[in-house]
């Protein structure tokens, strides 16, 4: 950094402490933090805070780990929890120059919208995320609502295909192509397939429900792990704008390729070699779903079992065989006949794999069509849970066999 950079620096530390400090101190200061390599939009922070506390800084101007920062901001997006006994505020702050994410755990009434002045605030790296932190001797205090009317929103635009986890404040533009409805403890919550030109990602959204096949621009998602898989997180306080269609990449994939590439979802076409022997009706947990075998959950012991139906198939493209998994939902569609109706049937008929049978009428040497989330455990366990499921031209399977033949010769 050259000594003109560095007079530009002085001269505007300078003016925001009204002369509190000479020129030559402050040049001295920052030289000797230069010499520690800090950025110099830190150094100017550090020598503000040193001298003058009670000056709000702009989000824009917070770049690295400050201590006892004061800040005007308004609350563009808010959660509130419990824990040990404690409420937890969470969020998003904004001015007109950014937004940065914020915790506290000062019990005071905010919501959505607020214009509030915090003192003595910090900030701290967490997730390679550099948020705001509220600690119990900061101070908030409500302001009015008209000191800062437009937030201009810090958004980082990705395709999905770059999307990395710990991801937050994107700008994302994506084609629904599947989603469904799950039970949630205060709110709705959907999970489904979001995707673009580039490839596909899970999303879950609370309390906004998207429409399959429609396409959307969405700003302020955030990415998260579970299981080292990364998916799109999505609340009610975020922007969401429908747009144009949006062209997804449809290419067909081979189950072979997918044992050298990092693939969690793909179109394959094949056809179905066998139904196996664990179909059927089968007994869950009603609390975290787990499959029974009588009364006795690992986890929770013994409950009342809630009764399901998945349907285990080997499924074969000419490249390779894995297996296929078919939910209740699935199954019904693909048999014709509902759940219950099908429970009757095994009751009246025990000992006979009646779900087996009645699913090999239906798919057993057939060609299918399949758009589904792929999970690689070695290269003989493949297995394709479908979101998709489209029967396809006959004359498919003899393209079939003849390339299964010519594998096994």
């Amino acid at each position: 950094m050259d000594d003109k950079e560095i007079e530009k620096y002085v001269e505007e530390i300078y003016a925001i402490l009204n002369g509190q400090i000479t020129k030559e101190e402050i040049k001295k200061l920052f030289n000797l933090w230069l010499s520690f390599h800090y950025p110099p939009d830190l150094i100017k922070q550090k020598i503000i805070q040193k001298y003058a506390p009670e000056k709000a800084m702009k989000i824009f101007d917070i770049k690295g780990e400050i201590r006892n920062l004061n800040l005007t901001a308004k609350i563009v997006s808010l959660k509130i929890n419990e824990k040990e006994g404690r409420k937890i505020a969470s969020g998003l702050l904004g001015d007109e120059t950014g937004t940065i994410p914020f915790t506290t755990s000062i019990n005071v009434s905010i919501k959505k919208g607020d214009v509030i002045r915090i003192s003595n605030a910090y900030t701290s790296t967490f997730n390679n995320v550099l948020r705001l932190y509220i600690p119990s001797n900061g101070k908030i205090e409500k302001l009015d609502e008209k000191m800062i009317e437009n937030v201009k929103y810090s958004l980082n635009s990705y395709t999905i295909d770059k999307l990395q986890k710990n991801f937050r404040n994107l700008d994302i533009k994506g084609k629904v192509l599947y989603i469904e409805e799950k039970n949630g403890k205060s709110k709705k919550r959907y999970t489904g397939l979001i995707a673009d030109e580039t490839g596909a990602i899970q999303f879950t959204s609370w309390g906004r429900k998207l429409e399959a096949g429609k396409s959307y621009r969405i700003k302020g998602a955030y990415v998260r792990e579970f299981k080292d898989k990364i998916s799109l997180n999505i609340d009610e306080n975020m922007e969401i704008t429908p747009i144009e269609d949006i062209e997804v990449n449809e290419n067909y994939l081979n189950l072979i390729d997918l044992l050298n590439k990092n693939v969690q979802f793909g179109n394959f076409e094949g056809v179905v070699i066998d139904v196996r022997d664990d179909t059927g009706i089968i007994a869950r947990c009603p609390i975290c779903g787990r499959t029974l075998k009588g009364r006795e959950c690992p986890e929770h012991g013994e409950v009342t079992p809630v009764n399901d139906m998945i349907g285990k198939l080997t499924f074969d493209d000419g490249t390779l065989a894995c297996t296929l998994i078919l939910n209740k939902s699935q199954m019904e569609d693909i048999i014709g006949k509902s759940f219950d109706d099908l429970v009757k049937l095994v009751i009246s008929a025990p000992g006979i794999p009646i779900v087996k049978e009645e699913l090999e009428k239906k798919v057993l040497f057939k060609p299918f069509s399949i758009f589904g989330r792929i999970s690689i455990k070695d290269s003989n366990r493949i297995i394709l849970y479908p979101y998709q499921i489209n029967s396809i031209e006959e004359s498919y399977v003899k393209k079939m066999k003849e390339n299964i033949q010519g594998m096994l010769q």
